[in-house]
């Protein structure tokens, strides 16, 4: 089996000299290491783009001049961000797909700018073929040594499981040219037993198996409970939705992993199920009750409530269904909400999930058609957690995107990206856990985490920080792919230089690699990362891309996305040149480095805080006009780059203490020290404020009418937002219990002015509705008043700590209901802090006066463990400890004006002073 788990895919290649008519569009061609151009590209202007347009065929034609029968033909287009759009091109010969040459478009803002891709010869090839595909079959499945296939097996019939062969030619290694196209059969190769999947290539002439290419990919941890030890593969076809008659609930549920969550499930004859069809075709999470895989059970897991509580699940291990269920919905809302993407292959396919599968199995899987999870033995704990989850949907983008082939380089930046989408999206949504290490919750043997993207060095499976350093696996072409020998020449191990660079893209870093390059990067934050990482794997990248590859198209990513020379680029370059590929960035911009001089440290506060985020501001630094942003860090972990002075973070967890600093950086790089830290702890999860799911409630269109202001106690907000429903809970409005507030609402109307109806909603006893006896808290009828204007008194009878308020402006009448959906208008949320009615007016600092003038400090605060009560009667306090949820946790009487609160969990708290003739009330954080 000579030349047989070949080389094909070492190199991008392009066919042929660009020929004289072509050069006109032509700037600047990038070559593969084989002397063939690989990356074109075009002169400004639109020359490029209306010949591509208008014939594609002879664009390309021309441009590779392809021999006759061959076309490439447009498979399909996708539209990026706001400007950016790109056209996938595959070639065939004679009705016969070419293997891995394709070509991608790429266009801003119209104009074709570039394209990039894999070609091969296709002048001299024989599309006749000397043996049966049954024959070719046997070939296949003898090869990989599959006893039992899945076809007619109960999963297999489920997904429409079929080894039908596709012909194909195939780039194989040659020793008399670089590539030679043989035609093959390729066959989806999907077995029970053993337990795998590949994509097996077939030499149509002779039988030989040409390439294997895993579309499973596994964890990197061998295994001893299986000989089938794989984390992930890819099928051809989805499993159906399933199509339920009942409505879609929240419900709430208590994970393993990540705390009590919100999750989307069903009412189904009577119960509960974990069913969500708000999402794509369905997100459904299902029990195989340790039965194996040919045969995923699809058993509902249930609960009576939709409280899905420890208490109930735990003892049988379906609490890690929870996990599942929670983490496959918000990878999904990730990309969903930041790329527009619709499930992995952006059709909205069906994401089926199956926990308790086999015994003791130390692993987890996507099958294609479902996402299947072990509950771990020895080395790991139940296989579910958050960053398992978003690694394995990565896997999925990944196939339907680059399709990076399963071995040598390759497979290292497939597995990579999978870490770069696990990292992103619990970043995004549990920022509390350590978002640079891959498997910290499910590893159970030191160093208790599988992998580190920011010290790959370390972790229980040690890999390479520097390209071809220390731990790096052999991955040339002497190197043949076996997974259970070499991890297919080192996909795991190698993965690793990719997770670096990511790592020091969003957070920066210094220092000298192990080919003794000295570098200094600085971080862009998570957003413009994975921006930049998006776009270089789903437009650049292709099957057979390599390390250097990623670095070209890496950087043109980053200068298509943000423009050359800009910060994002220097940091993409830097990035690159740290983990010991290319160069470090020199050039551009105005005598960059000359200026050495940073900018003072900004001055931060924080405010505004609530269950799941926190308003940050910051002095500028006005000493240093040259300050072109700021970079704001939780911990030492950058999240955001911004030009403004403030910057609400989201999506932190209740009762949590969290640190932030910021640093002002100018035009030459230069970065300040950091500033002073601001310590929050958020508020207390419990009945009301953004950790109650509240029914939704939205218009279906804005664009002719919306809320331009509302106006109510300290809230004083002004929206331009488009859509139907504006979430502005992180903006806070006080108020006291007894007191009366105007409130004001500005409609918009881009013309006409239409008659507009309001009603304003505030949940009053925090139950999670607005349906209560006096929760409808204003409303005005129909009419073209601008602005509305009335008044509202919080009843003494409301419960104290955050709550929600709804204001709904509707075309024409009232709403009949604080949820639903109706035609003309907007609805906004926003989150009242109630606080019990008292003459003295609360300070968060701690120091208050009463109606004598008689001054009280609290203090210290935040607080560890003593508050202490400082004031001119010198006398002894009744005393009541509030949470955020308006329950007592502490009573009593102040002993030497001192009260211990070590006892109560951190969080925010409100403490109630009485002596007799005295009251106050002061909000106090507990550390």
């Amino acid at each position: 089996m000579k030349n047989k788990l070949i080389s094909a895919f070492l190199i991008p290649l392009l066919l042929g000299v660009i020929s004289i008519h072509a050069q006109r569009y032509v700037e600047q061609k990038i070559y593969g290491d084989d002397g063939r151009s690989s990356f074109i590209i075009f002169n400004s202007g639109t020359a490029a783009r209306d010949a591509a347009l208008s014939d594609s065929e002879n664009f390309f034609s021309e441009i590779f001049k392809l021999p006759p029968g061959s076309k490439m033909i447009k498979q399909e287009s996708a539209k990026l961000f706001s400007d950016f759009s790109d056209e996938k091109y595959q070639l065939f010969h004679n009705g016969i797909k070419v293997q891995f040459a394709n070509y991608t478009l790429h266009f801003i803002k119209g104009n074709l700018v570039s394209m990039n891709g894999e070609m091969y010869d296709t002048s001299d090839v024989n599309t006749d073929a000397n043996i049966s595909e049954s024959m070719a079959l046997a070939n296949a499945v003898k090869f990989l040594g599959a006893k039992k296939l899945m076809t007619n097996t109960e999963h297999g019939n489920d997904i429409g499981y079929t080894p039908k062969a596709e012909l194909v030619l195939l780039p194989v290694e040659s020793s008399d040219v670089k590539f030679r196209l043989l035609l093959a059969y390729k066959f989806d190769i999907f077995s029970a037993e053993p337990f795998l999947r590949s994509y097996v290539y077939v030499d149509a002439k002779s039988g030989d198996v040409l390439l294997n290419d895993p579309i499973m990919k596994h964890a990197g941890h061998e295994s001893n409970s299986h000989s089938g030890d794989h984390e992930h593969f890819i099928g051809a076809k989805k499993r159906a939705a399933i199509n339920l008659a009942p409505a879609f609930v929240a419900g709430n549920a208590e994970t393993r992993y990540s705390g009590t969550k919100t999750i989307e499930t069903t009412l189904l004859n009577g119960k509960y199920v974990l069913r969500d069809n708000t999402r794509g075709n369905g997100i459904n999470t299902f029990n195989n009750n340790n039965g194996n895989y040919s045969n995923l059970s699809n058993t509902d897991i249930t609960d009576n409530d939709n409280n899905w509580t420890t208490a109930e699940h735990n003892p049988s291990g379906n609490n890690t269904a929870l996990d599942v269920h929670w983490g496959v919905e918000k990878t999904y809302d990730y990309f969903k909400d930041t790329f527009n993407r619709n499930s992995y292959n952006n059709q909205g396919a069906v994401l089926n999930s199956y926990i308790h599968v086999l015994s003791n199995w130390e692993n987890a899987a996507w099958t294609g058609s479902a996402m299947v999870y072990g509950d771990g033995a020895s080395t790991f704990r139940p296989l579910s957690a958050f960053d398992v989850t978003a690694h394995e949907l990565g896997h999925a983008i990944c196939q339907s995107t680059a399709q990076l082939a399963y071995q040598r380089e390759s497979g290292a930046l497939n597995e990579g990206f999978s870490d770069i989408w696990g990292t992103v999206v619990e970043n995004k949504y549990a920022p509390e856990k350590q978002n640079f290490l891959i498997g910290e919750d499910i590893t159970k043997v030191a160093p208790n985490y599988l992998r580190s993207m920011s010290n790959p060095n370390s972790g229980l499976q040690k890999q390479p920080d520097t390209y071809k350093g220390t731990y790096w696996k052999d991955a040339s072409n002497s190197c043949v792919p076996n997974q259970n020998t070499n991890d297919n020449c080192g996909v795991h191990s190698n993965s690793g230089v990719l997770n670096y660079w990511f790592y020091l893209l969003v957070s920066g870093g210094t220092g000298t690699n192990d080919i003794g390059n000295s570098f200094n990067v600085t971080g862009v934050g998570f957003d413009k990362a994975a921006k930049i990482a998006y776009r270089l794997e789903t437009s650049y990248l292709t099957a057979n891309s390599n390390y250097n590859n990623a670095m070209t198209y890496g950087i043109q990513t980053a200068k298509d996305l943000f423009g050359a020379d800009s910060p994002e680029h220097k940091a993409t370059q830097n990035a690159f040149y740290a983990v010991g590929l290319g160069t470090a960035y020199s050039g551009g911009g105005a005598n960059p480095g000359t200026d050495t001089q940073a900018p003072t440290a900004p001055q931060l506060s924080a405010g505004s805080t609530t269950q799941n985020s926190t308003l940050l501001s910051w002095s500028g630094a006005t000493d240093n006009i040259s300050v072109t942003g700021y970079d704001v860090y939780r911990g030492s972990t950058l999240i955001s780059t911004t030009s403004a002075t403030s910057y609400t973070v989201s999506g932190l967890s209740p009762a949590t203490q969290y640190t932030f600093t910021v640093k002002a950086k100018d035009a030459a790089g230069n970065l300040s020290v950091a500033s002073n830290t601001a310590m929050v702890t958020t508020l207390s999860s419990g009945g009301g404020g953004n950790s109650t799911s509240y029914c939704t409630s939205s218009a279906n269109s804005a664009t002719d009418e919306r809320i331009a202001n509302v106006t109510f106690a300290d809230i004083n907000k002004s929206s331009t937002g488009t859509t139907g429903y504006e979430n502005f809970t992180s903006t806070i409005g006080n108020v006291t219990k007894g007191n009366s507030y105007s409130i004001s609402i500005t409609p918009y109307w881009r013309s006409t002015k239409y008659s507009e109806a309001y009603a304003v909603y505030i949940d009053y006893n925090k139950d999670g509705d607005f349906t209560d006896n006096g929760e409808l808290a204003w409303s005005k009828t129909a009419g073209t008043t601008s602005p509305v204007s009335g008044n509202i008194t919080i009843p003494s009878a409301a419960i104290t700590g955050d709550t929600r308020m709804r204001v709904i402006m509707r075309y024409n009448a009232l709403p009949a209901s604080p949820c639903g959906t109706y035609n003309y208008g907007q609805v906004e949320d926003y989150t009242l802090r109630i606080s019990p009615s008292n003459s003295i007016s609360s300070l968060i600092g701690g120091e208050l006066a009463n109606e004598n003038q008689n001054v009280i400090t609290v203090y210290p605060n935040p607080v560890k463990d003593i508050v202490k009560i400082k004031s001119q009667s010198d006398s002894e306090y009744n005393y009541q400890l509030v949470d955020s949820r308006g329950t007592v946790v502490l009573s009593g009487v102040s002993i030497s004006q001192s009260i211990n609160v070590e006892s109560v969990p951190a969080g925010f708290y409100i403490i109630n002073l009485e002596n007799g003739k005295e009251k106050a009330t002061v909000k106090i954080i507990k550390k």
